[in-house]
């Protein structure tokens, strides 16, 4: 009896042990499906959002509320200081050249007067 006894405690044992890497790959995969999907909702919420304020200010332009220009202004709002940030930052960890970095700041003021 006490063998039989043994016995079950070592298979099951072996089997908990051979269960427990599978739980963990599983839920790794698990997290990792609901980063992916989360990331993917977020995405598709900052598309939405920025489709729907063009929509939005083209019937202001159509409506004749807001000039076109300002319009485009508004709409490219911050995308001339991002790109300017990310060149300045690259240029200081030395990916590019500080002369590089500001011909580069120099053609983006130019090519875009709207962000001027």
């Amino acid at each position: 009896m006490i063998n039989a006894t043994l016995a079950a405690n070592s298979l099951s044992d072996a089997i908990a042990d051979d269960f427990v890497p599978i739980i963990a790959i599983a839920g790794g995969l698990l997290f990792a499906a609901f980063c992916i999907g989360c990331g993917t909702i977020k995405s598709i919420s900052v598309t939405r959002s920025r489709e729907s304020t063009k929509r939005e200010m083209a019937a202001y332009v159509a409506e004749g509320t807001v000039q076109p220009d300002d319009a485009v202004r508004m709409l490219t709002a911050g995308s001339g200081t991002d790109a300017k940030e990310m060149i300045a930052k690259r240029a200081a960890d030395g990916w590019i050249s500080p002369k590089k970095a500001d011909q580069l700041i120099q053609s983006l003021d130019k090519n875009d007067p709207a962000r001027a």
